[in-house]
């Protein structure tokens, strides 16, 4: 069976946070401050260390977490309201 859905965003979100964290590096600067992702990626583990890349992994998982999970519950919710429910099919061998 799949993961719940909070949980695939939880860890979609972990594997993107390093992505994420060189990207702000790169824009938050408001001058050129890199000759690109790889210079950025090795300056902030040579200035910052290995634990730059993480910075905001716990907010990050958390709030991406329980974003999926309430996104799920709403759309099963409106699923529920707004689509009426399958007719159930007839058993093969029905019963006389």
């Amino acid at each position: 069976a799949p993961p719940p859905p909070s949980a695939s965003a939880a860890a979609t979100g972990a594997a993107t946070t390093s992505g994420t964290g060189v990207k702000t590096g790169m824009e938050a600067t408001g001058r050129v401050r890199y000759r690109g992702v790889a210079d950025c990626v090795v300056r902030m583990v040579k200035e910052e260390g290995w634990g730059s890349l993480l910075k905001g992994l716990g907010p990050r998982v958390t709030w991406i977490g329980i974003g999926g999970g309430v996104f799920f519950f709403a759309l099963e919710g409106a699923q529920s309201v707004l689509v009426p429910p399958k007719p159930k099919a007839e058993s093969i061998n029905p019963k006389p």
